[in-house]
């Protein structure tokens, strides 16, 4: 489920997998290929960082969204040359 996301100040667009079976307080959410929007850019999320499976806290989670159409057509462009 592709989503745009507002995690710890940022904007973020992920697929987004809840983790059942988690004890309160631990990451419950992954975020996968994850990917900053800046502006009518993205920028891999977290920088710094070659993983693409993240796993955070839901509760870090202040909005949840659907992406408009410019920034899902964006996402899944970079995502298909990522995963070719």
């Amino acid at each position: 489920m592709i989503k745009l996301i507002k995690f710890d100040g940022e904007w973020i667009v992920s697929d987004i997998e809840e983790i059942e079976d988690t004890t309160f307080g631990d990451p419950d959410c992954m975020l996968k290929y994850p990917y900053q929007v800046e502006g009518k850019c993205l920028a891999p999320w977290p920088p710094y960082s070659d993983e693409r499976e993240i796993i955070v806290r839901s509760s870090e989670i202040s909005v949840v969204a659907e992406p408009n159409t410019f920034i899902l057509s964006s996402y899944k462009d970079v995502i298909e040359k990522e995963t070719a």
